[in-house]
């Protein structure tokens, strides 16, 4: 088992301590193609610097982000009741390009605070 660090935005971080945020998306980059369920994840507030440490439930990769917010709703992965799939797209897009998108995929890390 291994343990991996990542960083939050502190509205998400937030998300995942409350147990509302189940689902963590990355791009499926190298170090994410790492993760075994079963792995810990110690994400750092980046507004705060403070800790949590998860569990990783599961892993499920996808081609596009679009797939992966039809399969979950907008709850699991951080995002408001009310938020549109395609609203849910443009947000990742702000973070990672189309181009990122299209040539690594995209991870769905199922997460569960230890």
């Amino acid at each position: 088992m291994t343990t991996m660090n990542m960083q939050l935005q502190h509205d998400q971080f937030m998300l995942i301590e409350n147990k509302l945020k189940t689902i963590e998306v990355r791009l499926n980059d190298a170090k994410r193609r790492r993760l075994t369920v079963g792995d810990t994840i110690v994400f750092t507030d980046l507004r705060t610097h403070r800790q949590l440490t998860t569990k990783v439930t599961s892993l499920d990769q996808f081609t596009t982000f679009q797939a992966l917010f039809n399969r979950y709703s907008s709850l699991q992965v951080g995002s408001g009741p009310q938020t549109s799939v395609t609203q849910m797209v443009r947000d990742m897009h702000t973070l990672y390009s189309p181009a990122q998108e299209r040539q690594l995929g995209v991870l769905a890390i199922g997460i569960a605070p230890r």
